[in-house]
């Protein structure tokens, strides 16, 4: 499933910004494919609505530093957003996860933690990551993800080689999801537009597919991957 004869794995994050001063519940224009969409607490309503109206697209909540002083804070947190969004299992964490958080976030439900960095595996390992891969199942049932680094303006001048990912690799890519124009119409940001734009190329030509952070979980607990055609979202 992870070998270098599979296509490479893209996970496209945008977060949903507290500025927007309109509620983006309808995009002028969705995504085609799957967006998994960071907000923080008081956004987490918005972007699971944003999930649940286009095919494909999942929500994760953003842990502000604040939360992970203190278990009792993390635990409050986490409850908060299932109340909003049943049977959250994604959070996004600035920098990384506390090694003392770690069975909290399982008990919570959580199966993935995109991280800034990764620290150090020792005894925290329990499974080997897929070769190459920049993840680690720091706790049965949790596995750590890092964000791709050095992301530029254009995805092509990252990855080289004209732009085509390596056969088998992850590529876990975060940037600004929505931008907001005059008379408050609220519009894919045009950072994600050109994410997107490159991602159905590389899977018009069979070198990628694209899925969430809930589909990246399922395809690395050992799972079927959750991968989506574009052109049958497109349909849907």
């Amino acid at each position: 499933m992870h070998g270098s004869d599979a296509p490479a794995t893209l996970v496209i994050c945008g977060t949903v910004p507290r500025t927007t001063r309109s509620e983006p519940s309808r995009l002028v224009h969705g995504p085609d494919l799957p967006v998994t969409w960071l907000a923080p607490i008081d956004r987490l309503a918005v972007a699971a609505d944003l999930a649940a109206r286009h095919a494909g697209c999942a929500a994760a909540l953003e842990l502000p530093p604040a939360a992970l002083e203190s278990r009792s804070r993390l635990r409050g947190l986490l409850a908060r957003g299932r109340d909003i969004l049943p049977g959250i299992t994604a959070v996004a964490v600035r920098g990384g996860v506390r090694a003392d958080h770690r069975g909290l976030l399982v008990e919570e439900g959580i199966r993935i933690a995109l991280v800034e960095q990764l620290a150090e595996a020792g005894r925290g390992s329990r499974r080997p990551a897929p070769s190459g891969w920049r993840c680690r199942n720091a706790a049965w049932g949790l596995w750590e993800v890092q964000i791709s680094a050095g992301v530029p303006r254009s995805p092509l001048a990252w990855l080289g080689l004209g732009g085509r990912p390596r056969r088998g690799s992850l590529h876990v890519l975060r940037t600004e999801a929505l931008a907001e124009g005059n008379g408050g119409t609220v519009f894919m940001a045009s950072r994600l537009e050109r994410q997107l734009a490159w991602a159905r190329r590389q899977m018009d030509h069979g070198r990628s597919v694209a899925i969430s952070l809930d589909g990246l979980a399922t395809k690395l607990a050992g799972g079927e991957p959750v991968a989506r055609d574009h052109a049958i979202l497109r349909a849907a």
